[in-house]
């Protein structure tokens, strides 16, 4: 039988147990990791999001507190109450002397992980357990890490006159076109689950200017790799009066913001995961046209017009130990919306930023006139008449604008060296998995 909360209101958290706390009384709350008995005596590893805390139970001290730790499972949900002693007997240099302690939810046994990670698990075993997977210090840094990343790039964005904006998630029509889309049931209309915010973060520089939006987009490729899902989380940007190039140096600046937030207020949760951060160097540009040369010098040649391969962007990261812009994309490449070259039409003022030799960014100069914009949804196969509410506001004064999208889930990935981008993924979704 489980205890009920009462009135008990957690104090701290295990973290914010230190030896100057001595002798005062606190009330803790999480769940038990691990319990070890030695007679009359009784040490428990209470564990909350921010990290453990020993836990001594004296039977003579606390007799009922002690006969139920026998009914506590690992893993259970539970709250103590005790006083902060300091010790030379435990790392941190402090324990609490339990007082009372209650049992708010027992845990299953057998667990289907190890949280304690003495049992190495497939991360398959780990997603579909998640939630405890979650509760391992390792996991939960990966999180905490990406609050972070999101708060920075938030804050960036802010402190440079960008407004955050939150714009459709079901949509009318296919928004980059030929990548496969999800249909919903939307009161017997055809729609879509978005691919991008690209429609309406492009509308908005007609009347904010510059904006940026986090949110989920969706893909319906089924591609089973390690850097692809179903749900993706991105940051999109959109700056109106600009080109390219301006859009280049906010990227810049985020990355390096970004970075140097997480070394400076993450710095615990880095060594956890044994990553030293290295703070992104000056960005390079390099046309497409240059780099497919420079990748064949390397021995991998490729035929002017394809996708740079995984194998092409690692040799990109051996070329240039730095994020790169690849400008002067082949129009081809890229969705209708992207601006051609006024020089040479095969070429577009489309980009990749490609970051510790992977893809992390794509983006470019848009079409602002509402002829070409039609023109572009032709050359690709695509019916303008699904865009006629889009193109109609192209009509009142569209100003000239650009911007770029960065997958936050594979951008974490990169930066803490992951193996998988589901690792920084709550709940990834993909092909295979629905569930948890």
């Amino acid at each position: 039988m489980t205890d009920s909360i009462a009135n008990w209101t957690k104090s701290h958290f295990t973290n914010e147990i230190v030896p100057t706390l001595n002798g005062k009384k606190v009330t803790l709350m999480g769940w038990l990791r691990d319990v070890r008995l030695h007679g009359n005596l009784a040490f428990l590893v209470l564990a909350d999001r921010e990290g453990d805390a020993q836990v001594t139970v004296l039977k003579k001290n606390s007799p009922k507190a002690f006969s139920k730790l026998a009914e506590i499972t690992r893993e259970s949900a539970i709250a103590v109450k005790g006083t902060v002693k300091k010790t030379d007997k435990t790392q941190r240099g402090v324990e609490v002397i339990l007082d009372d302690i209650l049992l708010l939810n027992k845990s299953k046994t057998p667990l289907p992980l190890e949280v304690n990670e003495k049992v190495p698990a497939e991360l398959d075993t780990r997603l579909d357990a998640r939630v405890l997977d979650l509760r391992k210090p390792r996991i939960s840094a990966i999180f905490k890490i990406r609050a972070q990343v999101l708060q920075s790039a938030r804050e960036y964005l802010t402190e440079n006159s960008f407004r955050e904006i939150e714009t459709p998630k079901m949509i009318a029509s296919a928004t980059e076109g030929g990548a496969e889309l999800f249909p919903i049931n939307y009161f017997k209309k055809e729609a879509f689950l978005r691919q991008s915010p690209q429609i309406y973060k492009e509308l908005m520089t007609s009347c904010f200017e510059k904006v940026f939006e986090i949110g989920q987009v969706f893909r319906a490729e089924p591609s089973d790799t390690t850097q692809h899902l179903a749900e993706v989380t991105q940051l999109d940007i959109e700056m109106g009066f600009a080109d390219e190039t301006a859009t280049w140096t906010v990227a810049e600046g985020i990355l390096k913001r970004i970075y140097s937030d997480v070394a400076k207020n993450c710095a615990k949760e880095l060594k956890v995961l044994g990553v030293t951060l290295k703070q992104p160097k000056k960005m390079v540009v390099k046309t497409y046209t240059e780099l497919l040369k420079q990748i064949a010098s390397k021995g991998l040649k490729l035929k002017w017009g394809e996708d740079i391969p995984p194998e092409g962007e690692r040799i990109i990261k051996e070329l240039y130990d730095a994020p790169v812009i690849i400008s002067e994309m082949p129009m081809e490449q890229k969705p209708y919306y992207i601006h051609p070259h006024e020089k040479d039409k095969k070429l577009s003022y489309g980009f990749d930023l490609i970051f510790e030799g992977m893809e992390l960014a794509s983006g470019g100069r848009r079409i602002h006139d509402p002829d070409m914009y039609i023109a572009g949804l032709k050359s690709k196969g695509m019916n303008p008449k699904g865009f006629e509410s889009t193109i109609e506001f192209y009509k009142y004064g569209m100003p000239p604008h650009a911007g770029w999208a960065i997958g936050v889930d594979r951008l974490v990935m990169v930066m803490l060296g992951l193996n998988n981008v589901r690792e920084a993924v709550l709940f990834p979704r993909d092909a295979k998995r629905l569930t948890p």
